[in-house]
């Protein structure tokens, strides 16, 4: 009887089995996907402004170079052999001429003041590459004081003294000299 009784119990649980198989339950709709739009706003844009370019209305116009003096005094002062020129626009350009080579390039004003004038740098410096043997010392001179400028002022004379990180400077007027050759 034992036999019978787990022989029925077998056979219930086969059939229960084989019945939960069969039958399905419901089942969910397939899944689908649907795209949904997505809404943007059109971006705002926040003008940011830029601060307005340091101008400087007494330092625009063109300059005669009157002497350059190197390392604050304590190398020789060079007056200069021929007329050097450079001139300087209200847009942050300048150009000029060492009497052999034309240059030009940009200048900035940072308003900031310094110990030996206003905050000012220059270049870089794009020049024509001419020689010319009787200025080339002048004119090498002149470039490596001129790359490296660091501030400027104008005195109550209308000199303008630009001078450099190693404190050398060029001091122009904006009155010629007497004439002086081009070479």
């Amino acid at each position: 009887m034992k036999g019978i009784f787990t022989a029925g119990i077998i056979t219930c649980l086969i059939l229960t089995l084989v019945i939960a198989g069969c039958t399905s339950q419901p089942s969910a709709p397939p899944a689908t996907t649907v795209a949904t739009p997505v809404v943007t706003a059109n971006p705002t844009v926040i003008p940011v402004s830029a601060p307005a370019p340091v101008t400087d209305p007494k330092l625009q116009g063109n300059w005669f170079l009157k002497q350059i003096g190197e390392q604050g005094g304590a190398a020789a002062v060079l007056m200069t052999n021929v007329q050097i020129t450079i001139n300087f626009d209200n847009a942050g350009n300048f150009q000029g001429n060492t009497g052999c080579n034309d240059y030009n390039g940009q200048y900035t004003l940072s308003g900031q003041q310094m110990f030996n004038g206003k905050g000012m740098t220059i270049g870089p410096i794009a020049s024509t590459k001419k020689y010319c043997a009787e200025i080339a010392n002048t004119e090498t001179t002149y470039f490596q004081v001129l790359q490296k400028v660091t501030s400027y002022v104008i005195n109550s004379n209308g000199e303008l003294t630009l001078t450099d990180n190693l404190n050398s400077n060029l001091v122009y007027t904006k009155n010629p000299a007497s004439p002086m050759p081009r070479f």
